[in-house]
C-alpha cells in the first residue's frame, strides 16, 4: 500500500464507527466527567459498548477499579486498545475529575495518531491544539472536562481521520508559527512543528546553537565544516528521527545563507545582514533528506534558496548589488527598504513559464500571478540553475534582468519552491480574519498549500491531456479537485516512448474534446465538410493518439470525453462519422440535439445492461439532459476492437464506450464537465455528471 494508507485505512473504520454513534449518542451535560465516565463516553462513542461487556468477564487490569463495577470493562475494554496507560502503583483513579488532557490522550490515540508524534504530555497538548482537534474549546491540559466539552472534541478527532502530517521547518526554539499551523489547517492537512535537525559534524552550546569555533566571525559555517555537511551523509543527523510519521514539509522564510553551502563556496557578500549557520545545518540536511526520500515538498523564500543550493545551484548573494554591476536598477519591487514607513511585503508581478511547469501552473492557472509577497534580497538568475536538476517555472523582470521565482524539481513525487510568500496572504485571510489585506489571491495563495496536502496524503494525480488554452479546463480542475484528486496538466506528446513516460507521472487521465481528428488516422478520405483542418489539429491528434494508445496498453484509467473518445475508438482500430449532419441527412432540429450552437444541445441517452462501469456511474439506466456539442460521433459500423458500445442517444448516435478488459477505461460523447459543479447553468444532474470523475479517481487510487 502507499505510504500511510494502512493508518488511513484504520482511522477510516474508528472515525465510521464515531460519527454512526455520535447519531445516537447525546451529550448535553456541562458537568465535569470522572476519569470512569470518560472512558464510557469513549468507549460508547465508538460503539464497543457489546465489547466493554464481553472485557468486564476478565480480571480488572488496576487494583482500584473494583471487579464488578459498572465501569470494569469499559476500562479493561480502553487499556486494551491502548488508550489509556498502567500507572506506577497500577491504579487508575477512575473517580478522580478527567482532565482535558486525559481528553485528548484517548482520543488522539483512538484516531491513530502516530506515536512517534506524541512523546509526552506536551505533544499531545499541541496536537490536540495543532490539529484543530480543540477548535471551540479554550483549551487547558490540567482543566476539567465536561460531557458538552467531550463531543466538541469528538467531533473534531473525527475531522482528522486521513489528513496527512505537514512538517513545519525548524527556525529557532523561540518561534511562533500560529499563522502557519491555521493556513496548513485550513488547506486540509495536520501541522506539525518539526525538531531542529542537528549533525555531529558540529557541536552545540547549551542553546541548540552551533559553537563559536565551527563559525567564522559572521556566523558563516566554516568551509571545512560545510563541506562535511554538503557531503550529505544522513547518517550523521537526527533527520530521519525528526521526519518520523511526517507525510509532507513546508519549509519557511528567514535569514540570509551560508555562503559556504553553496555548490561553488563564496565569500560573505550580502551587506551584513544576518546569517543562521544553526537553521543552515538544519533545512540543508532537512532538504537533502526529503530530496532522498521523496516526501513532497513546498517551499517558499529562503526555502526555494535552500532547494536550489542543495541542489548545486550558483546563487546571489545580493540581488540590488547583482543589478548595479550589471548597469540596471530593481528599486524596491522584491523587498520594501529598512527605511521604509510601515514596513511590509513589497509587491510584484510573477511571470509563470506554463510549458515548463509540472505543478506551478496546476496551482496559479494562468500565465501570470500578480501582486505576490514579496521580502528578499538574496536570490538566483536562471543562469544559476544551470547543471542542476531544477526546472525553472517561474520568474520576474525588472530592468531587463531576470531573477528566479519558481522551481520544480520534477523527479519527485512534488517538489516545489517559490520565491515569494504565498503564506503571508493565506494567513491575512484565515489567522488575522482579514482578507482585504491580501493583495494577492488567496484561493491561488492557498492552493500552494492545498497541493502540499494533496500530494503528502497520497490522492491519486489526474492528468488532464494537451491541447487547446488550458484556462478551457478550469471546471475540469475544479471537478478533479472536489472528488478527491490531484490535477496536473500533461504535456505535449510527440510519440508513444513520451506518452508512456508522462503516464508515469499520473495514476489516472481525462482526455479533453476539441477539434475533428484527422481522417488519415482512420484510412478515409477527407470530407469537404470537415472542420479544423490546421496543423495543431495535427499536433494534438499525435498527443491524443498516443496517450490513449499508452493507456489502453498500460491499463492506466483514463476518462475521454467527446473528441477524446471519438479518437479512443480510433486508438482501436475503429472509424468516424465525419459530419452527422450529412449523415442523418438534416442539417435542422433533428440535428440541434448533437450541436445547438452557441449553447449546449441537450439530450437523454440509455445505457445498455452490458455496461461495466456506466451503470454504476448514473446508478440507473437512462441519464437525461446531458450536454452536447459535436458534428463528428464514433462510426457504429467501425467499432474499435476490444470496446463494447454501452450507450445510445439520438438518432442511434453512440454515446459511451467501454475498454472492460482494463481497471477504467470509459468514453463518452457527451460532457458531463458542463454540469457537474452545479449552479444554474447546470442541466443534467449535477451529482451524477460528477460520479463520471469521481469513478475516475476512485478506480486511479
Amino acid at each position: 500500500m502507499k505510504k500511510g494508507i494502512f493508518r488511513r485505512v484504520i482511522s477510516l473504520i474508528i472515525a465510521t464507527c464515531m460519527v454512526f454513534s455520535l447519531g445516537i449518542t447525546t451529550y448535553a451535560s456541562d458537568d465535569a466527567l470522572t476519569r470512569a465516565e470518560l472512558v464510557k463516553l469513549l468507549v460508547d462513542t465508538t460503539g464497543q459498548t457489546e465489547q466493554a461487556a464481553a472485557a468486564a468477564q476478565r480480571a480488572s487490569v488496576f487494583q482500584d477499579v473494583a471487579e464488578g463495577s459498572a465501569y470494569e470493562g469499559y476500562i479493561n475494554l480502553a487499556y486494551a486498545n491502548g488508550l489509556i496507560d498502567n500507572t506506577d502503583n497500577n491504579c487508575f483513579n477512575p473517580d478522580a475529575p478527567a482532565t482535558q488532557l486525559d481528553a485528548a490522550i484517548m482520543l488522539l490515540r483512538l484516531v491513530q495518531v502516530p506515536r512517534e508524534l506524541l512523546d509526552n504530555a506536551d505533544d499531545y497538548s499541541a496536537m490536540a491544539v495543532d490539529s484543530g482537534m480543540t477548535a471551540g474549546i479554550n483549551y487547558n491540559a490540567a482543566a476539567t472536562v465536561s460531557a458538552a466539552q467531550f463531543q466538541q472534541m469528538v467531533n473534531g478527532a473525527s475531522g482528522l481521520i486521513g489528513k496527512p502530517y505537514i512538517g513545519i521547518t525548524w527556525k529557532s526554539n523561540t518561534q511562533n508559527y500560529e499563522s502557519f499551523k491555521a493556513v496548513i489547517r485550513a488547506a486540509g492537512g495536520i501541522p506539525v512543528e518539526l525538531d531542529q535537525v542537528v549533525s555531529n559534524v558540529v557541536g552545540y552550546d547549551a542553546e541548540g546553537k552551533v559553537s563559536a569555533e565551527f563559525l567564522n566571525d559572521s556566523g558563516m559555517l566554516k568551509q571545512q565544516y560545510a563541506d562535511q555537511i554538503k557531503a550529505k551523509d544522513l547518517s550523521r543527523s537526527n533527520a530521519a528521527s525528526v521526519m518520523q510519521a511526517i507525510d509532507g514539509i513546508f519549509f519557511t522564510g528567514g535569514e540570509d545563507i551560508s555562503p559556504s553551502l553553496y555548490a561553488v563556496p563564496q565569500t560573505e557578500a550580502n551587506n551584513g545582514e544576518d546569517i543562521n549557520a544553526t537553521r543552515d545545518i538544519s533545512d540543508y540536511t532537512l532538504m537533502a533528506y526529503c530530496f532522498a526520500n521523496d516526501v513532497p515538498t513546498f517551499a517558499a523564500c529562503r526555502g526555494m534558496q535552500m532547494m536550489s543550493i542543495v541542489s548545486g545551484s550558483g546563487f546571489i548573494q545580493d540581488i540590488p548589488n547583482y543589478y548595479a554591476a550589471n548597469g540596471r536598477n530593481v528599486g524596491d519591487v522584491h523587498r520594501m527598504p529598512p527605511e521604509a514607513r510601515n514596513r511590509t511585503y513589497a509587491r510584484h508581478s510573477v511571470d509563470i513559464l506554463t510549458g515548463q511547469s509540472r505543478w506551478l501552473y496546476d496551482v496559479v492557472g494562468g500565465a501570470t500571478l500578480d501582486n505576490v509577497s514579496s521580502w528578499h534580497h538574496q536570490g538566483l538568475s536562471p543562469q544559476d540553475l544551470a547543471g542542476t536538476d531544477l526546472t525553472l517555472v517561474a520568474k520576474s523582470t525588472v530592468d531587463g534582468l531576470d531573477i528566479v521565482e519558481g522551481v520544480e524539481k520534477q523527479g519527485q513525487t512534488y517538489c516545489m519552491g517559490v520565491q515569494f510568500h504565498p503564506e503571508n496572504d493565506c494567513a491575512l485571510a484565515v489567522y488575522e480574519n482579514n482578507p482585504s489585506a491580501a493583495l494577492c489571491d488567496v484561493d491561488i495563495c492557498l492552493t500552494f498549500f492545498e497541493n502540499l496536502v494533496a500530494y503528502a496524503q497520497d490522492r491519486p494525480v489526474i492528468g488532464i491531456s494537451w491541447g487547446g488554452d488550458p484556462d478551457d479546463y478550469v471546471d475540469i480542475q475544479d471537478i478533479i479537485r472536489n472528488v478527491g484528486g490531484v490535477v496536473t496538466h500533461l504535456p505535449q506528446i510527440a510519440g508513444y516512448d513520451n506518452a508512456v513516460d508522462a503516464l508515469r507521472r499520473v495514476d489516472g487521465i481525462v482526455v479533453t474534446g476539441g477539434e475533428d481528428i484527422n481522417p488519415d488516422l482512420y484510412g478515409e478520405e477527407h470530407s469537404a465538410l470537415l472542420e479544423d483542418n490546421t496543423e495543431y489539429r495535427d499536433w494534438r491528434d499525435t498527443s491524443d493518439y498516443n496517450l490513449i494508445k499508452a493507456a489502453v496498453n498500460t491499463n492506466k484509467p483514463m476518462l475521454a470525453i467527446c473528441r477524446g473518445m471519438q479518437m479512443f475508438n480510433v486508438v482501436c482500430g475503429g472509424g468516424l462519422i465525419q459530419d452527422l449532419p450529412s449523415y442523418l441527412g438534416t442539417t435542422g432540429d433533428e440535428y440541434k440535439v448533437h450541436r445547438n450552437r452557441p449553447n449546449w444541445a441537450r439530450h437523454d441517452i440509455i445505457i445498455g445492461d452490458n455496461a461495466k462501469w456506466m451503470k454504476d456511474i448514473i446508478g440507473d439506466s437512462y441519464l437525461m439532459n446531458v450536454a452536447s456539442w459535436h458534428h463528428q460521433v464514433a462510426n457504429p459500423g467501425r467499432v474499435g476492437q476490444g470496446l463494447t458500445v454501452v450507450s445510445y442517444g439520438p438518432n442511434d448516435v453512440i454515446e459511451a464506450v467501454e475498454y472492460q478488459a482494463n481497471t477504467f477505461a470509459l468514453g463518452v460523447q457527451f460532457h458531463p464537465e458542463a454540469d457537474a459543479l452545479g449552479g444554474s447553468s447546470a442541466v443534467c444532474d449535477p451529482a451524477v455528471a460528477a460520479n463520471f470523475f469521481r469513478s475516475l479517481v476512485q478506480h486511479a487510487n
